[in-house]
């Protein structure tokens, strides 16, 4: 299975988790920890992107 972005698994959470999907059944499915399962659900938005340092 191609990788998928980190907007992409969460809307996917998002949206399995409205069909009645739980927690645990997130991580085994999506391969991630409950922590990631949290985030999408708590938030709409997949977070900031972080810098790239730049090179003097």
């Amino acid at each position: 299975m191609p990788q998928m972005s980190k907007v992409e698994l969460y809307a996917a959470i998002r949206r399995d988790h409205r069909d009645g999907m739980s927690m645990r059944e997130h991580e085994r499915t999506h391969g991630v920890t409950w922590r990631t399962v949290r985030k999408a659900l708590d938030s709409a938005w997949s977070g900031p992107c972080k810098k790239l340092p730049t090179i003097p």
